[in-house]
């Protein structure tokens, strides 16, 4: 069972975290989507995503690519960037998924630290990529 924590990231409630640690199941990260759309949806402004992937695995990979599209499609509306601190699964995933979609991929970035991925958020706002919407 993984220890997983959605939380704010910032005081101002514009990005949102997601720590997963251990061994998940798809069914843990759908459950832990569910509340994090739930905190986007209840804001009126952009928020933007960080899932911090770099020390949790997956119990199997399962339909992992299926998986990562549906859970683009069923983003709110006022969700921006995703940026995923990546594990290795996770980066071959996000890698196969940019040649399956590109247009949805567009709006997910990796790196591997939180303050980098922080920085990629800012520079996005800044430049206005990713502004309203993930679809």
């Amino acid at each position: 069972m993984a220890e997983i924590t959605i939380e704010w990231d910032d005081a101002e409630e514009t990005i949102i975290r997601a720590t997963f640690v251990g061994r998940y199941t798809w069914e843990e990260y759908f459950q832990s989507q569910e509340q994090g759309n739930a905190m986007v949806e209840s804001k009126a402004h952009r928020c933007d995503l960080i899932v911090d992937l770099s020390r949790a695995r997956a119990t199997s990979a399962g339909p992992a690519l299926t998986n990562a599209k549906k859970t683009l499609e069923l983003a709110p509306t006022n969700l921006g960037l995703v940026v995923v601190i990546t594990s290795t699964l996770a980066n071959i995933i996000i890698k196969a998924f940019r040649r399956l979609d590109p247009v949805l991929a567009a709006r997910v970035l990796t790196t591997t630290q939180l303050a980098q991925a922080r920085q990629l958020i800012a520079m996005s706002r800044a430049e206005g990529i990713a502004g309203d919407a993930i679809r």
